[in-house]
């Protein structure tokens, strides 16, 4: 595995979708939420790169990624009150990064 590639593919995924945080004029952390999801995407991808293997493809990485994805979703989502009203999409959101970040580490940083 390719380590740099592996934290490069987590940390842009994440910070692409954590950018939408600019866009919500209510949120006064703006800068801290971007910068805790771009840490949170770089810990997805050593954990999915770490679980993976040569042998294992596409549909492994994505496996992985959901699994990572959701288990940070929800530690965050917990620790922000377990509120829906509050994060409507924080879980879902984490799951499609989580799967992303693992179909590119499985199609990349294996090469």
């Amino acid at each position: 595995m390719n380590v740099l590639a592996t934290l490069i593919i987590g940390g842009v995924v994440h910070a692409l979708i954590g950018a939408g945080v600019f866009f919500a004029a209510e949120e006064p952390h703006k800068g801290q939420i971007f910068l805790a999801t771009t840490i949170k995407g770089l810990l997805v991808a050593l954990l999915v790169g770490f679980s993976l293997n040569v042998s294992h493809g596409i549909w492994a990485g994505a496996m992985y990624g959901l699994l990572y994805g959701l288990a940070f979703g929800l530690v965050v989502f917990l620790a922000k009150g377990a509120s829906f009203k509050a994060t409507p999409y924080l879980i879902s959101g984490s799951i499609i990064q989580g799967v992303i970040t693992g179909v590119l580490i499985a199609a990349f940083a294996f090469r």
